[in-house]
């Protein structure tokens, strides 16, 4: 999520991690123990649009089991005036088992960029060199794109169902609303409210809607893989819009391929 408090993204990053870590070490031949990940949700309404949600992209067990992901993100973003302010490729690798590390490249601006993630360094490179930059976010933001709409039953999210609204694309879509709140919940690393958008009849993710003041952001799923054992984006566009989600302009655009998951 973006704009993260300093003091939150280590707590964040150091829960991510656990919990990627015992989603990742489930045995196969043991009994599996009897925990509801919706039984958090008070809200009815949103718990039962988010479990049939999680049921059509997949299921959260097949989400929970995946060991190694690795992907191509191809972003790019513009200035309001439709020009390109940057166009890059990146590769994204990642590994939850054993332990949980991080590596994504791309180049731009002829500058060969890598960062290099795991439990106990997070680093930046630029042509080799080591940079000051901390990349803790640019990690759990990839991760939290990729992770929706799980990453909704995250522990002390509160998901409250809004009125039903019609999206440009001319589909009805039923809204959620999730607060966070980081003095509550070490996991949480901001206090922006952000509405989801699911399909009125078959609960399918659509977008979502965020403040990020002084703006609001509206991003759109507009295609997702529906060759793998869980659903991941292939195609977002995110517009600088009003509270109303009425368009300014294309903030950005991007593009997901070259999908490898092993369980």
């Amino acid at each position: 999520m973006d704009h993260p408090r300093e003091k939150s993204l280590l707590a964040n990053f150091i829960f991510i991690l656990a919990l990627i870590f015992s989603m990742g070490c489930q045995p196969t031949d043991k009994k599996k123990i009897a925990i509801d990940p919706f039984e958090q949700i008070k809200d009815l309404n949103a718990k039962s649009v988010l479990k049939k949600a999680i049921n059509n992209a997949g299921g959260f067990n097949t989400w929970r089991r995946i060991k190694n992901l690795s992907y191509t993100k191809h972003g790019i973003l513009y200035f309001a005036n439709g020009s390109i302010e940057t166009d890059n490729v990146q590769q994204h690798r990642y590994k939850f088992y054993p332990q949980f590390s991080a590596e994504i490249s791309w180049e731009e601006n002829d500058i060969n960029h890598r960062i290099s993630y795991n439990t106990e360094v997070a680093q930046q490179f630029e042509n080799g060199k080591l940079t000051e930059k901390d990349p803790t976010q640019t990690v759990m933001s990839s991760l939290y794109v990729l992770g929706m709409p799980f990453k909704l039953l995250d522990a002390g999210t509160v998901l409250t169902t809004l009125e039903s609204v019609l999206l440009r694309s001319g589909q009805q879509a039923k809204a959620i609303k999730a607060n966070y709140n980081p003095k509550k919940n070490s996991n949480h690393s901001t206090t922006e409210e952000w509405i989801y958008y699911f399909d009125k009849n078959n609960a399918e993710f659509l977008g979502s809607l965020v403040f990020h003041p002084p703006t609001y952001a509206y991003i759109e799923n507009l295609k997702f893989t529906d060759h793998l054992p869980i659903k991941l984006p292939l195609h977002r566009k995110s517009y600088r819009t009003n509270k109303n989600r009425e368009i300014e302009y294309l903030r950005a655009e991007f593009h997901y391929s070259d999908y490898k998951i092993t369980f």
